[in-house]
C-alpha cells in the first residue's frame, strides 16, 4: 500500500508541477508582447487608400447571464448588481460590391452549449446559443472574403470552420507575427482550428504600429498583447471618405464596458489561472482605449458585453436590400461608445 500511495503522490506531483510550468510559461509569453500603441494623432491621420465599408453590423452567436463578478474585480466594481449578459458576435463589415470581413468568428451551437457549462459551474445561468454566423448569414456567407481575429481563443474563431464548408475559395485571415507565430496553451486550439480549417490564407501583417487590411480599405490592425501573445485591436472607418464613422474592436481586453469606464480589472484569479494575462499592460490597455473613445473620436466595442453592443446601437446583421451596397448606404447608428 505504501508504494502505491508513493507512486499517486509521485504523479500528483508531477501533475501540479506540469501545471505551475505551463501557467508560468503562458505569462511568459503574454507578458514579453509589449508592441508600440500609436497615438491617436497618427491613427486619425493614417490613410488607407480606397473606398471605406459602407455597412457595419453584428452577429452574436451565444448568450449567457452572469455576476459581474466573473469578468470585473468585485472590490473595484462601482455597480456589481447591475446585470451582465456575456456575448459571442462576429461583426460584419460589408463593402459597396457585397464583399464582406469578418472581426471575429463567433461560435456553433454546440460549441457553444460546451463553452457555457463551467461558467455554469461559476453562477451563469446556462448559455443561449443563437447559431454559428455561417449559419445567420446564409447565403451571404459565400460573400466572406476576409476575417479579422482579436484573438484565436475558441469562441472567437470557432465558427470559421463552418463558414469553411463547402468552399472551394480562400478567406484571407489577417494576423500579426505574435498571433500567428506565438502562441500559448489557451490559443494553441484556436490557432489549430483556423490552420485545418481549410479555406483560410493567412496574411502576416508587417510595418506597425499600424497594419493595413490589404483589399479593405478604412481597417487596421494594432497589435495589443495583454489578454494573450498575439491578441488585436481593430481600427475600421465605415461610410463615406469625408464622414466616416470609426469603431474600434477591442475584444477581451476588457469584458464589460465598465472595466474600460473606470478602469476596472478583471478578477485577480482569473488573470492568474483561468487565463494567464498581463495585468499591467492590461491595464495600460483600457487606459488607451479609454482615450480612443474621448471626445467622440472613436466609437468602442467590446465583445463580450451584450447590453453595451445594444445599447450601441449597432444593428444586427440581416440581409441588405440589395446585393450589392450602394455607396451611399446608411451608416449604422451608434454614439460615443
Amino acid at each position: 500500500m505504501k508504494k502505491v500511495a508513493y507512486w499517486i503522490l509521485g504523479g500528483v506531483t508531477l501533475l501540479l508541477m506540469a501545471i505551475i510550468i505551463g501557467l508560468t510559461m503562458a505569462h511568459i509569453t503574454v507578458v514579453s508582447e509589449m508592441p508600440v500603441l500609436p497615438g491617436v494623432s497618427l491613427l486619425q491621420a493614417t490613410d488607407t487608400g480606397g473606398d471605406y465599408a459602407v455597412r457595419l453590423s453584428y452577429v452574436n452567436t451565444a448568450s449567457q447571464e452572469m455576476p459581474r463578478s466573473l469578468v470585473l474585480d468585485p472590490d473595484l466594481d462601482p455597480n456589481p448588481q447591475a446585470p451582465y449578459v456575456m456575448s459571442h458576435p462576429a461583426f460584419v463589415l460589408e463593402w459597396s460590391d457585397g464583399r464582406i470581413l469578418l472581426v471575429d468568428a463567433g461560435m456553433t451551437r454546440e460549441a457553444a452549449a460546451g463553452f457555457g457549462r463551467p461558467l455554469e459551474w461559476a453562477g451563469a445561468k446556462p448559455i443561449q446559443p443563437h447559431g454559428s454566423t455561417a449559419e445567420q448569414l446564409g447565403e451571404a456567407r459565400s460573400r466572406v472574403k476576409g476575417v479579422i481575429f482579436t484573438h484565436l481563443h475558441v469562441d472567437h474563431v470557432g465558427g470559421i470552420e463552418a463558414l469553411c464548408e463547402g468552399r472551394s475559395d480562400k478567406i484571407t485571415a489577417f494576423m500579426t507575427e505574435a498571433q500567428a507565430e506565438r502562441p500559448n496553451y489557451t490559443t494553441r486550439p484556436g490557432l489549430k482550428i483556423v490552420r485545418d480549417a481549410g479555406c483560410i490564407e493567412q496574411v502576416r501583417l508587417k510595418n506597425g504600429p499600424i497594419f493595413n487590411a490589404k483589399g479593405f480599405p478604412g481597417v487596421m490592425v494594432l497589435a495589443a498583447g495583454g489578454h494573450t501573445p498575439g491578441s488585436q485591436i481593430v481600427v475600421a472607418r465605415v461610410g463615406s471618405r469625408w464622414a466616416p464613422k470609426t469603431y474600434v474592436f477591442a475584444g477581451d481586453l476588457a469584458n464589460n464596458i465598465d472595466g474600460i469606464n473606470h478602469n476596472v480589472p478583471k478578477p485577480f484569479l482569473y488573470s492568474l489561472l483561468i487565463v494567464p494575462e498581463s495585468r499591467a499592460r492590461l491595464n495600460e490597455l483600457r487606459l488607451y482605449l479609454r482615450g480612443l473613445r474621448s471626445g467622440g473620436r472613436f466609437n468602442l466595442l467590446v465583445s463580450h458585453d451584450q447590453l453595451d453592443l445594444e445599447a450601441s446601437g449597432l444593428p444586427r446583421w440581416s440581409p441588405p436590400a440589395r446585393a450589392v451596397l450602394p455607396a451611399a448606404a446608411a451608416e449604422p447608428a451608434g454614439g460615443g461608445h
